[in-house]
């Protein structure tokens, strides 16, 4: 449905700086000698796309849950005891979400653009989120190690054997990132910025209970690629119409 023809790539592209720490952990790496490094490419660290895909999902979600617009859960978010015990639609109806969406049939708004994925059928999404990379040269003074301690509930006193160290970004450090979609309307463009606007309160990666993850997040530019019968041809968007568009936009419920 989304690529049967390429007519138009949006692209934003968005700056973003640390607020504080950021761990966005690469799993377990023997080599390593944290517990949790930060996920890197080539030696530096960076956000990774879906990371960040993950939570503007999940805010594009929580933002017109609130304006009373159906959605469904993702079927890669649903518990895999809930799937097995075939529980699904009381865990959907549970949390007041609508169950997984079939492409083959109505496709809620967070599915038209992010895709679906599990069960039988996908259905690709629009939405393309890049690594979001370092804006100057990688200065290894930028990363620290912070070392953290379950507490007890007892006692109040550090529990035994759960001293564990995280690998961190500093304050301070932008980074630059892009976001494709493919063929989008207005509304979707719209929705990405918005979702953006959450990810600056929320914060991304590990750890943001503790005070972790807080970004400033800035959409620079949107630039409009056309492919017309002369190649492609690029225009300035307005970041502001994109939100409009979103903010107006009248969805079935």
């Amino acid at each position: 449905m989304t690529f049967q023809k390429l007519d138009r790539i949006v692209e934003l592209k968005v700056d973003y700086k640390t607020l504080g720490s950021l761990s966005i952990g690469a799993g377990d790496q023997p080599q390593s000698t944290v517990d949790t490094p930060v996920v890197r490419i080539g030696g530096k660290p960076v956000i990774p796309g879906s990371s960040l895909k993950g939570a503007l999902r999940s805010n594009i979600e929580a933002i017109l849950a609130a304006r009373g617009v159906d959605v469904c859960v993702p079927y890669t978010a649903i518990p895999n005891e809930v799937r097995k015990e075939g529980k699904t639609g009381e865990y959907v109806k549970k949390i007041g979400r609508l169950q997984p969406c079939d492409p083959q049939r109505k496709v809620c708004p967070v599915c038209q653009i992010f895709g679906t994925a599990g069960g039988q059928v996908g259905l690709s999404g629009r939405a393309i989120v890049l690594d979001v990379q370092l804006a100057a040269e990688f200065d290894p003074a930028i990363l620290a190690e912070r070392t953290h301690v379950a507490i007890t509930r007892d006692k109040r006193s550090q529990a035994g054997g759960a001293l564990v160290s995280v690998e961190a970004v500093d304050a301070g450090v932008e980074f630059i990132g892009e976001i494709r979609l493919v063929n989008p309307e207005d509304w979707m463009v719209g929705a990405i910025l918005r979702g953006l606007d959450v990810l600056a309160k929320m914060g991304v990666g590990a750890k943001k209970t503790s005070g972790y993850g807080q970004l400033k997040v800035k959409p620079r530019s949107v630039m409009i690629h056309t492919l017309t019968t002369e190649g492609w041809k690029e225009q300035l968007g307005d970041l502001e119409a994109y939100r409009k568009a979103f903010d107006t936009h009248k969805f079935g419920t």
